[in-house]
């Protein structure tokens, strides 16, 4: 696993982390039903914006791997 990978797992389990213990708060404090769930969307949001991070660093990564793996095809030291 690269760097990069590693470092956006972490990112997403740092993610899931907080969510956790935003509904553990969440419930400790019986915040209003509306305030939940805004909460709660805020976190989707979150998570989603990660995941779309994640497939976009992931998308970066094959793409250099491809273009290493062709210059190596090419015998070339860059």
């Amino acid at each position: 696993m690269t760097v990069l990978e590693k470092a956006v797992q972490n990112l997403a389990e740092a993610i899931e982390a907080l969510e956790s213990r935003l509904d553990v708060k969440l419930d400790e404090a019986a915040l209003t039903e509306e305030s939940m769930t805004a909460a709660r969307r805020q976190a989707l949001a979150a998570r989603k914006q990660t995941d779309n991070a994640a497939r976009g660093v992931a998308a970066a990564i094959s793409d250099l791997k491809a273009i290493l793996a062709e210059d190596e095809k090419k015998g070339g030291d860059t």
